[in-house]
C-alpha cells in the first residue's frame, strides 16, 4: 500500500513537470520556427547558435522569455530575445537598445520586421505612445 501511495505521488508530480515543459518546448519551438531564427541558426551554424530560456512565467511575469544567440567561447551571446505569451501564444521581439526610460520596448514582430529594416534601428532608438499607438524614432541627441 505504501509503495502504491508513493507511485501515485510521483506520476502525480512527473505529470505537472511534463506539462510545463511540453509549454516550454512549445514555447521554443514557436521561436524556433520564426524566419528570422531559421536564418540566423543557419548562417551561424559553424558559431554554435543557440535557443536558452532565460525565464519562465510565474506570479508575476507572463511569459516565456527565449533568448537566441551563439553558445561557443564557453558562453552564451544574445542575438535576439523574445518573449512568448504563455497563455496565448503570441511572440513579441524584446527590444533591449532603447533610450527610453526603461531601456526596452515589447513590440509585436509586425513592429519589429517594419522598424529594424530602418537605418535608425541600428542607432539608439526611442518609442513614443503604446499599444497600437507605438511609433519608432531616433532618438534626440
Amino acid at each position: 500500500m505504501k509503495n502504491f501511495i508513493i507511485s501515485i505521488c510521483l506520476l502525480a508530480t512527473s505529470g505537472v513537470a511534463f506539462s510545463q515543459n511540453k509549454a516550454e518546448n512549445i514555447a521554443v519551438d514557436k521561436v524556433r520556427a520564426l524566419p528570422e531564427t531559421k536564418s540566423f541558426m543557419h548562417t551561424a551554424r559553424k558559431s554554435q547558435p543557440e535557443l536558452m530560456v532565460a525565464r519562465k512565467p510565474d506570479r508575476d511575469f507572463n511569459y516565456y522569455w527565449i533568448k537566441v544567440g551563439l553558445a561557443n567561447l564557453e558562453q552564451f551571446r544574445t542575438s535576439m530575445d523574445f518573449y512568448v505569451d504563455a497563455k496565448t501564444g503570441k511572440i513579441f521581439y524584446l527590444d533591449l537598445i532603447t533610450g527610453d526610460e526603461n531601456g526596452e520596448q515589447l513590440l509585436t514582430l509586425t513592429q519589429w520586421r517594419k522598424w529594424r529594416k530602418l537605418p535608425a534601428w541600428q542607432q539608439l532608438h526611442c518609442f513614443t505612445g503604446s499599444g497600437k499607438n507605438l511609433k519608432f524614432k531616433a532618438c534626440d541627441p
